[in-house]
């Protein structure tokens, strides 16, 4: 099948939210996996690939999938628009410093950041994609070369925390199904931040649960996780990331602020919207 929609990120801003009211919702099909990363990272594997990982369901309106490494890569609009020029965009965002934090927090657990030195200042000072991916207006000017931008629906987290029903009826309608749907996943934190104990025992958990999917099993690993193992696995192995990631002194965070200053303002004048509590103070 060939997708009608797409959501682009940006990474950390409840894009995993978003896949899961969407995977729920009768009229919408999205694909088994989310993250297919096909426009970025696989584009090789050519569009028979990509579209074996929809499937098709009767009352199907919208199908889609969720990339978030497809906001910031440059070549990535253009070839969505060569494949489906009629596409809608789903783009999610949030305070740009609160997504570096979250990247932050992400990098920590998967053990990318190794420490002793465990801060978010030294991170960002070492990993330029900190910054980077919360240039949204640069990112979105990009993307408006090959879009218009009645194509392209953009959320803001804080208003998903604010009012998720409202927050996804928005993106019901903008895709043309029934809004009045209400998710089981609607008032559910998708990705809650935690590192692991063991990162050998994580890193098998991991593998466990790509491999059954990988073999069509997908389903299994929903079951096993209903019976209140995969509870028991994060009360054992999971811990806040706080523990380990310093509390950030609001001097750094102004700091950081200052540098996304010129981007938010410029973000302002294509949502129109006033993000000043996103600007230093």
């Amino acid at each position: 099948m060939k997708p009608t929609f797409i959501g682009i990120g940006a990474q950390k801003c409840a894009s995993s939210w978003i896949y899961d009211i969407l995977a729920d919702h009768p009229q919408v099909s999205v694909s088994n996996k989310k993250e297919l990363d096909y426009f970025s990272y696989h584009y090789e594997h050519g569009q028979a690939w990509y579209e074996n990982h929809f499937q098709y369901r009767p009352g199907v309106i919208a199908v889609g999938e969720i990339s978030p490494s497809y906001f910031n890569e440059a070549s990535v609009p253009k070839r969505v628009r060569l494949y489906n020029s009629g596409a809608r965009i789903l783009l999610s965002l949030r305070d740009p410093v609160q997504r570096a934090l979250s990247q932050h927090r992400h990098l920590v657990r998967i053990g990318l950041v190794t420490g002793p030195d465990f801060s978010f200042e030294t991170a960002i000072d070492n990993n330029p994609s900190y910054i980077e991916q919360g240039m949204y207006a640069t990112h979105i000017r990009n993307w408006l070369k090959y879009f218009h931008r009645d194509q392209i629906h953009i959320v803001l987290m804080e208003d998903i925390v604010s009012s998720s029903q409202i927050s996804a009826r928005s993106i019901y309608q903008f895709l043309d199904v029934n809004d009045n749907h209400v998710s089981k996943s609607l008032n559910e934190k998708s990705n809650p931040s935690y590192v692991a104990r063991s990162q050998l025992t994580s890193e098998i958990v991991t593998r466990l649960r790509k491999g059954t999917q990988s073999i069509g099993l997908g389903n299994l690993w929903k079951t096993i996780g209903n019976t209140g193992l995969r509870k028991m696995y994060r009360i054992a192995n999971r811990k806040p990331s706080e523990s380990i990631i310093p509390i950030v002194t609001n001097e750094a965070v102004q700091n950081i602020r200052s540098k996304f200053r010129d981007d938010i303002l410029d973000l302002e004048s294509i949502l129109q919207r006033d993000l000043k509590s996103w600007l230093p103070q």
